[in-house]
């Protein structure tokens, strides 16, 4: 029997993303060790049986048309989306963002309590790539939002605070007494949520008055939020057990448990078309998923180690993960 493909999930990754590959004779006494081809770029498999194949995204691996060679045999697969890196050497911990000039907004975070190398903790990325240094002298920022007018807002989890960027390099105190602050984001009106990870959402109106918005089990990591179409706030609160939920919260402040049964869940968004994405890991499979109106979860986009995700103006996806930040085309 020729080798044959059948089916490559998902079909975009980040470098080291582990990507299955099913078809009829990938393994055999007379073919060989298959060798994965990501449009050139070898790697070695994880996994290989007649019917199955796991591999890693290589470093270096370009988009392109996804190919196995054998000894004496090939067989082509459908084109692979490989995420494109824009820039390295950061710490997020959080969603990035992406500002009223098309720039990427990140963060080098740091364990709590420490300063970024250098002072700089706070990065613009260009959309060509490379990172450009933006704030300095912030103490572990977190979280990143955009409010409705185009100004930049941070969270600072070291000292409970909110800081809000009034020029190049220049942010001022806008919000205290925020707990472990985290993950934010804007809703319509211009007020803030705040995610404190100790335990529940603040929300903080455009004067700057806070009040409590709702109660949520406390993290060990980022609160990470996002607002949906239906007007409600969607939350995770990652702990260390195998069963975590995206939580749903009204407008008034009530919680219930969306989708369960998460390892790990993090940064989510919506895109432009209202689906939303969600980096976890579920059901053995990492990277970002995207969850169906009816419940249902499919990754989309293999990867490790990743922290967030967001979407720019012409609705590519920005992929942010310990160290590096990408950019995705396609996201399935």
């Amino acid at each position: 029997m020729s080798p044959r493909i059948i089916r490559v999930h998902p079909l975009a990754g980040v470098e080291g993303g582990r990507v299955t590959i099913q078809g009829e004779g990938l393994l055999s006494l007379t073919s060989g060790s298959p060798a994965p081809e990501f449009a050139g770029t070898a790697c070695r498999p994880l996994i290989a049986t007649p019917d199955r194949i796991v591999c890693p995204i290589p470093d270096g691996a370009r988009s392109g048309f996804l190919r196995v060679t054998w000894l004496e045999a090939a067989a082509d697969g459908p084109y692979f989306e490989v995420a494109v890196r824009l820039a390295d050497e950061l710490h997020p911990v959080a969603n990035p963002v992406v500002d009223a000039e098309g720039f990427i907004v990140t963060t080098f975070s740091g364990p709590r309590g420490q300063a970024a190398p250098g002072g700089v903790s706070v990065f613009r990325i260009p959309p060509e790539g490379g990172a450009e240094a933006f704030i300095a002298d912030l103490m572990n920022p977190t979280g990143l939002a955009v409010s409705p007018d185009g100004t930049l807002f941070i969270s600072c989890r070291n000292d409970g605070t909110i800081r809000k960027v009034v020029g190049p390099g220049r942010a001022e105190l806008f919000s205290e007494g925020l707990g472990i602050a985290t993950g934010i984001v804007f809703d319509r009106e211009g007020t803030l949520f705040v995610g404190d990870r100790s335990g529940g959402i603040f929300a903080v109106t455009p004067e700057g008055s806070t009040r409590r918005f709702a109660r949520l089990p406390s993290s060990g990591v980022a609160y990470h939020l996002a607002f949906g179409p239906d007007g409600d706030l969607y939350v995770t609160a990652p702990t260390m057990s195998n069963d975590d939920p995206v939580f749903r919260v009204s407008p008034s402040g009530n919680v219930e448990r969306f989708f369960e049964h998460l390892a790990r869940p993090q940064g989510l968004a919506f895109d432009r078309d209202g689906h939303l994405f969600l980096v976890a890991i579920y059901r053995g499979e990492r990277g970002i998923f995207r969850i169906a109106p009816g419940g249902e979860a499919t990754l989309v986009v293999a990867g490790e180690n990743l922290v967030g995700l967001a979407f720019d103006a012409r609705g590519r996806m920005i992929i942010a993960s310990t160290g590096a930040i990408f950019r995705l085309g396609w996201a399935g």
